[in-house]
């Protein structure tokens, strides 16, 4: 059982992308705004909510009175905190991100690419690390004829950990696709150790849609987003309870990456998202917990 701390990625983290920041103007105090109208402000995407909008900074409207933000643009999606909007691109989506602490782990949730490429080059420059990881995979199979008719896909999720990402370094991410390639969300952070996955771990969703049955019992269906919950169950040494204790309080309250799992995950426990309850049960020499995550929408 390991938890994934991301650390957030700011404007002056960024250095370099090539997905341009021009889904709409940028925001300008002299312009008036009729209803509807989108601008650029803070790396969102904001909408006027009514005309005549002159001179309103979108960042200080708390109320709403003359703006209200829709998403991140196309460039700054990877990195909302968001699995259901993704950042698109043309053959590739690039970043060039520096660090200003030292992580180990880099995660890639909602990806449609062929390949990712991660490259970390330390100032002289040095590179220390460049690895292109190929997507491509065939989902399990029973028999042979199933092994030469079933198509190879690609793996949308990938969750790479172990490796040395020192304050100052550059960090140069490639995601490439045949085309149209995309990914909902980047992940960078640490990778922290909680405990042994125990067998009992378990799978299930939560699904938002609406439904309802009229007076004849027919069936009303609004469809809304469905997320992956996972019940990780583990195991610790007791004279740890402490430590898992004090990680619990940090992460309460942030969006992270929890897993059963290291290397291929086949049983689909990796969760980007949030703890919704923990308990720890202390036990003579060894103690046992359960985590309840809940992945993004």
């Amino acid at each position: 059982m390991r938890i994934i701390e991301p650390f957030a990625v700011t404007s002056a983290m960024m250095l370099e992308s090539n997905v341009p920041e021009t889904d709409h103007p940028a925001w300008a105090s002299a312009t008036t705004y009729a209803a509807g109208q989108r601008v650029i402000f803070a790396h969102g995407i904001w909408e006027s909510v009514k005309g005549g909008n002159t001179d309103h900074n979108p960042g200080a409207d708390t109320t709403s009175t003359w703006w209200v933000r829709v998403g991140a643009t196309n460039r700054w999606r990877a990195f909302d905190d968001r699995l259901g909007g993704l950042t698109t691109g043309g053959a590739t989506i690039t970043y060039s991100i520096a660090l200003p602490r030292t992580l180990n782990a880099i995660c890639f949730f909602g990806l449609n690419a062929e390949s990712v490429r991660i490259k970390i080059t330390v100032p002289g420059p040095t590179v220390i690390h460049d690895q292109t990881i190929t997507l491509a995979s065939r989902d399990a199979v029973g028999n042979f004829w199933e092994y030469v008719y079933n198509s190879f896909t690609f793996k949308p999720d990938l969750v790479i950990t172990d490796l040395l990402m020192p304050s100052g370094a550059r960090i140069d991410l490639t995601i490439s696709a045949g085309s149209n390639a995309q990914v909902g969300e980047i992940m960078i952070g640490n990778d922290i150790r909680i405990g042994t996955t125990l067998t009992d771990t378990s799978l299930g969703i939560v699904d938002y849609s609406k439904k309802d049955r009229d007076e004849w019992g027919g069936i009303f269906l609004v469809p809304r987003p469905v997320t992956k919950t996972v019940s990780f169950r583990f195991a610790i040494p007791t004279e740890g309870a402490a430590r898992v204790q004090k990680i619990m309080e940090r992460v309460v309250s942030k969006i992270c990456v929890f897993y059963a799992v290291e290397g291929e995950d086949p049983f689909g426990t990796t969760v980007a998202g949030i703890m919704r309850d923990y308990d720890l049960t202390l036990g003579a020499g060894r103690s046992f917990g359960t985590i309840q995550a809940e992945s993004l929408a």
